[in-house]
């Protein structure tokens, strides 16, 4: 038996179902890996397993002894430590008094023999954090931050440690030195169980991983096995030629998840109306990083942070005018931050953003969607309180009349004249999704970026949207797209990308960019 075994564990959230019966074991002497997209479950599983979340079933079980019911600060003192996705530390204690706080904890309730002080400095060194043990936390970058969650957790001497994300906001270098320190403390004889979305961390420092989407695993295996798995790329790519991979004995498990992804994203009646797809402009070759001339939209060389966290290095993408650019990239890679700095919310530390041959840097985004550089935001953005019409009416600030705001709208969304007074929260996802797209094509933007269109919505309502963006970029409209699912939007781009670490790493044509996909999102690098 190994060290940690969460047996058939189930949550359900009202009508949600958050985990359906999961099994995993985490032994001692070994990182184990849990990974999954967006809204898998794992943060949900983290919680069950440290008491912060009562399952609807199933035991988690510590070295033999049923913890299901033991309350959260006992099972610290048995042994689990764990660190969270949003960071957790004092923020204006010194590095040094955040894992005191721990080893002086560990000794008050186990009154062991040992002195906290030396605890904690000899996990501070070998953290590598003795440059800045005497600094307050809250003043320190954030990967550094989460340095220090990890010397607190580790001073409280546990047996197992939950790692939730602890990657987020360390650089490539600082990475590979994190991923050995992984494989030394089990080596030592500690259990890790990891969630991490970068995956080059994952498959350097993982002895097993187990993968769980939409709370189920469906896959488990060393990282080649799991890399390999036709489920875990469906899973990770979204629906393709993957799903018809599947082995005849993995067929019924496929068929299930589907049928839970039908359950969340409760999407099922097509779009009425929907008209022939047109072809769009095939692009002109660019030369990343040099001003293009006749662009929509240009990013050279962006560099961006938040505070002092660098997230983008050097990103430089061109969007000629009427083309589907795709910016494809898992978890954490900067898809998000790029049409941040791109729509005006975030300006760059360094580089040039323009906009019809124009530079744009420091233009507020107001101004920039009233001169036609319009963003859906991921999440859609709609308001919720009011009626479709009165969002609508909303998109005639910049001097659009209420009537041509209509034509567009319910000439691509049929459904949305029918719908016309009822309340967008009381919309289905699909047609939120459509009221979003339909304010905006009503300003007639010359540049439109959506931020994952695809989220949570069934795979047919996804197809129909893309047809619709692929309709609006023949009207000559730029359209930049980032998504985590891609073969949706692979089937609508001329151009796509992949982004990882803040870089774009490949560009290409989307036959091209499919065939490098397995390896940037399951490998965390670009072969090739």
């Amino acid at each position: 038996m190994a060290l940690l075994n969460i047996d058939s564990v189930s949550v359900r959230f009202g009508g949600l179902q958050a985990l359906a019966a999961v099994t995993i074991d985490v032994p001692d002497n070994e990182v184990t890996g849990l990974i999954g997209p967006n809204g898998a479950g794992k943060t949900t599983l983290f919680n069950v397993i440290t008491g912060l979340q009562a399952p609807t079933g199933g035991t988690v079980v510590l070295d033999g002894k049923d913890i299901t019911e033991v309350k959260p600060h006992q099972r610290a003192r048995l042994g689990i430590g764990r660190t969270f996705q949003r960071l957790e530390t004092f923020g204006t204690l010194s590095v040094r008094d955040n894992v005191l706080v721990a080893a002086e904890m560990r000794r008050g309730w186990s009154r062991e023999k040992f002195k906290p002080g030396t605890l904690a400095d000899e996990l501070i060194e070998r953290i590598g954090l003795t440059s800045v043990a005497d600094e307050r936390v809250d003043r320190l970058p954030t990967g550094t931050q989460r340095l220090v969650e990890m010397a607190r957790a580790l001073a409280t001497k546990p047996r197992v440690v939950l790692l939730d994300e602890p990657s987020s906001g360390l650089n490539e270098t600082e990475t590979q030195d994190f991923s050995e320190l992984l494989i030394q403390l089990a080596a030592e004889g500690l259990a890790i169980l990891l969630v991490e979305h970068d995956m080059s961390l994952v498959m350097s420092s993982c002895h097993h991983i187990h993968v769980l989407d939409f709370g189920q695993i469906i896959a488990y295996g060393t990282p080649a096995e799991v890399q390999a798995n036709p489920l875990v790329r469906a899973a990770y790519l979204g629906e393709g030629d993957e799903a018809e991979e599947v082995p005849e004995e993995q067929q019924a498990l496929l068929a299930e998840v589907s049928a839970l992804q039908e359950e969340v994203r409760a999407e099922t009646e097509p779009t009425n109306g929907s008209t022939p797809t047109v072809s769009v402009n095939e692009t002109a070759p660019t030369t990343p990083g040099v001003p293009t001339e006749g662009a929509a939209l240009e990013l050279i060389d962006v560099r961006a942070a938040y505070g002092s966290i660098d997230v983008l290095h050097g990103v430089s993408i061109t969007i000629p005018p009427g083309t589907v650019y795709a910016l494809l990239g898992p978890n954490g890679a900067g898809k998000s931050t790029t049409l941040k700095v791109a729509s005006g919310r975030l300006n760059p530390t360094a580089g040039e953003v323009r906009f019809l041959g124009e530079r744009i840097n420091g233009r507020s985004s107001d101004k920039l969607a009233r001169a036609g550089l319009c963003t859906i935001p991921e999440g859609r953005g709609i308001f919720p309180n009011l009626t479709v019409l009165e969002n609508l009416r909303t998109m005639t600030y910049s001097g659009t009349s209420l009537a041509h705001v209509e034509e567009q709208a319910y000439t691509r969304f049929p459904r949305l004249k029918e719908r016309r007074k009822q309340m967008a929260g009381t919309l289905s996802g699909g047609e939120q999704q459509m009221l979003a797209i339909a304010r905006a094509i009503g300003t007639e933007p010359k540049v439109l970026l959506l931020d994952e269109l695809s989220m949570g919505l069934a795979p047919l309502v996804v197809s129909e949207l893309y047809d619709v963006v692929k309709r609006i970029a023949a009207d000559d409209v730029s359209i930049l797209v980032v998504e985590q699912f891609a073969h949706e939007v692979l089937d609508v781009a001329d151009v796509a990308a992949i982004i990882l670490h803040g870089r774009v790493q490949f560009e290409g044509s989307p036959p091209e960019v499919a065939d490098a996909l397995q390896d940037a999102y399951l490998g965390g690098s670009v072969s090739g």
